[in-house]
């Protein structure tokens, strides 16, 4: 078995359909780095007749959001996995299905695999009632009302997605009517909708699990996607939301619904890009920025790391927040107030991925051929218990790679073959959880990490150790030096509620706008958060030419006045 540690492609390789090089000349707009969301951002800003050129670090477009040829002829979506939350009006705004975009839905979502026998969990709760109640009949009859629960609270949450969130302390009219809009949303519910609410952003995972069902593994199962990539175990305060937070997808009009993307998590990039592109947008890959440059209190541009310098009046930032403020723009051109919120902006990940290749598919004993094709077409959940992941989670804490990690595998190739040119299939793994400093990842951690994944998945698929050709295995320092997410944080800044809505990353930043005329930040270090949704792309997007609406009425105001 071959194994490697965050190898990349030979350096110069270019994503197809990426345009190196281009004009040195003025643009309307720069947006700085080519994740989806920056090319959201480019894509309706170029939609709306701007000129506008993407720069993009890496030799490939999609930032986490990227399928990567990792080995010969076999290709992975090497950060990213699965697509849910990605918009529809976006999807639609963009015509990304024109452009390539194609996800199949995965009904189940995943299956949780248990000493009892397999639970799988349907986009239809009643069948998933149906295949709990062998194995706890009061969980079963509990479940149809918490997922009513569940998308009750994200059905009000939902439509503040796509919008910039309230500006709280503001007493610009604009910001008013923000505030006034969705307060009259929140007059409309109940005092018992308040309740549920307030409690859905507070309490842990473990706690509202607690309230619904009693078996071991069906809690585990669902309380692990409370805390994929977040800092936090089942037990802290909070998670609850984070449960939430996945739930707010949709995908063919399917609530809560996962699907597999063909050609991997970077065709939605691609889709994305081609859009832009197919509006007039340029593209660079291999261009890294060095500065976001200002001058007075306006950005003018950028300088890149070769000492190229480009000039726009707008600069859009899909870089993480932190990254943008305190180093590519500067300290020195904020407030106070901005640099220690951005300072004390927590952005630690716990999330180890691993990517491998299998020479065949894993063979699941115990389970009839029905059940064997079901658990290779959807994801495989390997978490046995609310204590066990807190375990995982206290031991990251202290520092060290989980020895029982929460593992979820999904085999895309079953769905997808065309991802290797001959015939071997692609395995990624979805786990944690892993210290977030390079110190707790001592020679050897990483493999041994990776090989408690595997031995776990064994149990239930015991040809999966002889069939794996390669392997990948990105712990978060890995995640940050290659995605550029700092402390390895999958959403681009951790989700606490502290953290989210008109304080994502901070009260002055949350409307995408900061205070530097024409900086902008567009990633999903802003409202809503993360996740493969674009929505963060969009809304700045739409702040941007809101902003460019309103400077044009100043001037012409001003213009009649001296006349």
């Amino acid at each position: 078995m071959a194994t490697t540690d965050a190898k990349s492609p030979a350096p110069g390789r270019v994503a197809a359909n990426s345009s190196n090089g281009g004009s040195s000349g003025n643009y309307d707009a720069i947006v700085v780095g080519g994740g989806h969301n920056g090319l959201t951002t480019a894509a309706y800003l170029a939609k709306a007749g701007q000129r506008v050129l993407v720069l993009e670090r890496r030799h490939i477009l999609g930032g986490a959001c990227v399928t990567e040829e990792l080995w010969p002829g076999r290709r992975v979506s090497r950060a990213s996995y699965v697509v849910s939350m990605l918009q529809p009006r976006i999807v639609k705004d963009l015509r990304l299905e024109d452009f390539g975009y194609h996800a199949v839905p995965l009904d189940p979502a995943y299956a949780a695999l248990t000493p009892d026998g397999p639970v799988v969990f349907y986009d239809d709760p009643r069948a998933t009632a149906d295949s709990i109640r062998p194995i706890n009949a009061h969980d079963a009859d509990n479940f149809v009302a918490f997922e009513e629960r569940l998308f009750r609270v994200a059905d009000f949450l939902a439509p503040m997605l796509l919008r910039e969130p309230p500006a709280l302390g503001s007493k610009k009219p604009g910001d008013l009517l923000s505030l006034a809009r969705e307060g009259a949303r929140a007059a409309g519910l109940s005092r018992r909708d308040v309740h549920e609410l307030v409690r859905m952003f507070t309490m842990s995972v473990a706690d509202m699990l607690d309230e619904y069902f009693e078996h071991d593994a069906i809690k585990g199962s669902i309380a692990s996607t409370g805390v994929v990539g977040v800092w936090a175990g089942p037990n802290t305060p909070g998670t609850a939301y984070n449960l939430l937070h996945h739930a707010l997808g949709e995908l063919n009009g399917i609530k809560g619904a996962w699907g597999h993307v063909m050609g991997g998590m970077g065709a939605i990039s691609e889709a994305i890009a081609a859009s832009a592109r197919a509006a007039g947008a340029e593209i660079r890959t291999e261009a890294e920025v060095a500065s976001i440059d200002i001058e007075g209190e306006r950005v003018v541009g950028v300088t890149l790391a070769s000492g190229e310098v480009l000039r726009a009046p707008i600069v859009a930032s899909g870089a993480h927040p932190k990254n943008t403020i305190l180093d590519m723009a500067g300290a020195e051109n904020f407030s106070d107030e901005i640099v220690e919120d951005m300072r004390r902006f927590r952005t630690r990940g716990g999330s180890v991925k691993i990517n491998m290749i299998l020479s065949e598919p894993p063979t699941y004993i115990g389970v009839d051929a029905e059940m064997q094709e079901t658990l290779r077409h959807t994801g495989v959940n390997l978490c046995p218990s609310i204590d066990y992941l807190e375990r995982a989670w206290q031991e990251a804490q202290a520092g060290k790679p989980a020895a029982e990690p929460y593992v979820e595998a999904e085999l895309p190739s079953a769905i997808d073959s065309s991802l290797t040119d001959d015939g071997t299939w692609v395995m990624t793994m979805f786990t944690q959880y892993g210290p977030p400093d390079e110190a707790g990842w001592p020679e050897g951690a990483r493999e041994k990490y990776a090989d408690a994944c595997v031995e776990h998945l064994a149990k239930y698929a015991p040809n999966i150790p002889d069939a794996i050709l390669e392997r990948e295995v990105l712990a978060p320092p890995d995640i940050e030096r290659i995605f550029g997410l700092t402390g390895g944080s999958i959403f681009q800044g951790e989700q606490g509620m502290d953290q989210m809505a008109f304080m994502r990353p901070s009260p002055y930043l949350a409307g995408y706008a900061t205070p530097v005329g024409g900086l902008y930040l567009c990633g999903a270090g802003t409202h809503p958060g993360g996740g493969v949704m674009a929505a963060s792309g969009h809304n700045a997007a739409k702040r941007i030419l809101k902003d460019g609406r309103l400077n044009r009425l100043r001037r012409r105001a001003t213009a009649s006045t001296t006349r």
